[in-house]
């Protein structure tokens, strides 16, 4: 028989919300920032020309619903947290630009190529942003594209981890500490 059954019972509960508010904080339109620029060859690679256009929007952090799913409320005696897919943590760490550290990396173009499925993205045409022909030859370049713009800009970090443990420790902190003190009373009249 447990020591703190209180507490583990409202350890629990917490770990159940703090889970819960994390996919609701990815579910959530937040403001991002579109980065649209114009490219220039240089050489045998392409470089911007020029400053970037940055254009502010709302969306979520959304894609397949994947790591909305694999989220769980992890506790473990007086201990509480969440769990959730690896590539949560590329959502939280972002991708740095070019010359950052150790940024300016690709994406793996099979992992590209999946997520371009799956969000059903059409290739356009760039000179005048009418759609094209869905080819295979279209899809690389479209691939290309992307993959050069996260290389030079980079994607930006959201975590969604941050909130919803500042939330959860507000409203249960007092809680945690009400079941504590009665654990420990109650283990002392024993």
């Amino acid at each position: 028989m447990t020591k703190y059954k209180l507490t583990e019972e409202v350890v629990k509960e917490a770990a159940n919300f703090m889970a819960k508010a994390a996919q609701l904080t990815l579910q959530a339109k937040h403001t991002r920032t579109a980065i649209r620029a114009k490219w220039k060859k240089v050489g045998e690679s392409w470089q911007p020309d020029g400053p970037p256009m940055k254009q502010k929007f709302r969306a979520n952090y959304v894609s397949s619903g994947n790591l909305v799913r694999s989220i769980k409320p992890i506790a473990d005696g007086l201990e509480f947290g969440i769990e959730f897919d690896s590539y949560g943590q590329n959502i939280i760490d972002g991708r740095q630009p070019f010359g950052k550290n150790k940024g300016g990396k690709y994406i793996p173009p099979p992992a590209l190529n999946e997520w371009m499925k799956m969000k059903r993205l059409r290739p356009k045409d760039p000179s005048n942003g009418q759609f094209i022909k869905n080819t295979a030859a279209n899809r690389k370049s479209m691939s290309f594209m992307i993959n050069r713009k996260i290389k030079w800009f980079g994607i930006e970090p959201f975590d969604f981890v941050k909130m919803p443990r500042t939330y959860t420790m507000d409203k249960y902190r007092v809680k945690i500490t009400e079941a504590v003190r009665k654990d420990i009373t109650n283990n002392l009249k024993r």
